[in-house]
């Protein structure tokens, strides 16, 4: 079973337009609002082809509700932590070629609902492979969260994973997970570095960088690089995958699909690589995070390369 962590769930809603004409009135073509959070995305792509997952995630008000019954009509096992903090809404703006987002803070977390959202996760990762948090924490909420979420995967015998940024990265690094999940823009912030733009030159930046996050945390490093794919460092394996170029209908929650296609697959790092590119790339192509990516995605496209030597431990 593989148990996900949303610290800041959201509504998701998004609009469709042909085209958006800043300071004019827009009207949009498609008007939908779904359950979301970095977490959600991870374990819905995973539930559409049989994985045992479980969410769970603070929610309170009307808000919070409404992201429970959304959660209840897809039929994906869930745990609230019920808060009196309402959850936030981000806004999906779609045109051709173009995602355009805009995100709320959300609302804080007291020291009480942090608490609780920590046993909550102790007690659902009994039993479960893998512990996975993801997305941004709230507003004043202290980065350390993250490694007591860490923690409470681990003593529970799971294996965990990390999708954060800034501080929250930061603090996950400290906390050592299995695994770590940036986007290349997430990477260079952490490690004080400035990427090239694309390319080769991108790819050799994040290796590199790559190879230092997994020396300090002893383990592995799954790097989002965009339309130039992924890259995958640990103490076994330098490996990066490439699919072939697409025109993106909406980027929100690729990199959601990507570390779940990685989560699907056995402990091969070359396959696993390969089917989290290939989810990333087919989640582009779909209007919403709640299309099911995996039956969309082409794994006979992408390539994998050896990058050479692997990362050295910590």
């Amino acid at each position: 079973m593989i148990l996900t962590v949303t610290p800041n769930p959201s509504l998701d809603r998004t609009f469709t337009l042909t085209g958006i004409r800043l300071g004019e009135l827009n009207r949009a073509a498609v008007d939908t609002v779904e359950a979301s959070g970095k977490g959600v995305n991870v374990a819905r792509a995973l539930h559409a082809v049989g994985v045992r997952t479980a969410v769970v995630l603070p929610a309170g008000g009307p808000e919070g509700t409404h992201l429970g019954s959304l959660l209840e009509a897809e039929g994906l096992p869930h745990r609230i932590v019920a808060t009196d903090a309402p959850v936030r809404t981000n806004v999906t703006l779609l045109e051709p070629g173009r995602t355009t987002k805009v995100n709320a803070p959300g609302s804080p977390l007291t020291a009480a609902d942090a608490d609780a959202l920590v046993t909550a996760v102790a007690d659902l990762a009994l039993g479960a492979d893998w512990v996975v948090c993801s997305g941004s924490l709230p507003p004043d909420t202290p980065p350390e969260l993250i490694g007591r979420i860490v923690e409470a995967g681990r003593l529970a015998g799971a294996q965990t994973a990390v999708d954060a940024s800034g501080e929250a990265l930061a603090a996950a690094v400290e906390a050592g997970p299995d695994v770590l999940a940036p986007n290349a823009e997430e990477l260079a912030e952490l490690t004080g570095r400035v990427f090239p733009p694309g390319g080769r030159p991108l790819v050799r930046a994040a290796l590199d960088a790559a190879h230092t996050l997994a020396g300090q945390t002893g383990g592995g490093v799954l790097v989002s690089l965009g339309p130039d794919g992924a890259v995958w460092v640990d103490v076994e394996a330098a490996l990066h995958a490439s699919g072939p170029p697409v025109t993106p209908v909406n980027t929100a929650g690729a990199g959601d699909a990507l570390l779940a296609g990685w989560l699907s697959e056995g402990p091969d790092p070359a396959g696993r690589l390969r089917t989290a590119v290939a989810w990333g790339t087919a989640a582009c192509l779909l209007p919403s995070t709640s299309g099911n990516v995996a039956a969309t995605a082409d794994l006979d496209r992408i390539r994998i390369y050896d990058l050479g030597v692997p990362a050295a431990g910590p």
